[in-house]
């Protein structure tokens, strides 16, 4: 995916997040949507997926404590902020934020590799027919209009 945030606004969210997640249950979280890709909506927020430590599936923040995150990282960047735990996200979704987002914090570097190493490895074992599946979607939509 082409991307067209500068480096300059890239390096002040990962500058946020360090600041915001450091020493904190978040593992790695990741810039992603319509504001890293370029195609940004008026008044859109910046979405940011996250894992916690341990990435366990069913493991959750609580809720005012998301939020609390979000509303810090909000303030600090000067934009609304969506974060999202990707734990329990389908695998399509994780894989195209790994793949199309950007890092923008990591807490244990080796713990991080190993997470992205076997969702990238799951996705792209089914990648072909996650674009397969959109393919049929899109010719569906075509023929017989939403």
């Amino acid at each position: 995916m082409l991307r067209h945030m500068d480096d300059e606004v890239i390096e002040g969210m990962r500058r946020a997040a360090q600041r915001v997640f450091e020493g904190g249950p978040v593992l790695v979280a990741y810039a992603f949507g319509s504001r890293v890709c370029g195609r940004p909506m008026p008044g859109s927020d910046l979405d940011i997926g996250y894992y916690l430590t341990g990435h366990r599936r069913g493991e959750i923040l609580p809720l005012g404590e998301e939020m609390r995150l979000a509303a810090e990282l909000s303030a600090v960047v000067g934009r609304e902020v969506d974060l999202r735990n990707l734990a329990d996200a389908p695998l399509e979704f994780r894989g195209r934020v790994l793949e199309d987002g950007v890092r923008i914090f990591s807490a244990k570097d080796a713990e991080r590799v190993a997470l992205e190493r076997e969702i990238l490895g799951r996705y792209h074992d089914y990648k072909e027919e996650f674009l397969q599946m959109h393919a049929l979607r899109l010719r569906r939509v075509a023929a017989k209009g939403l």
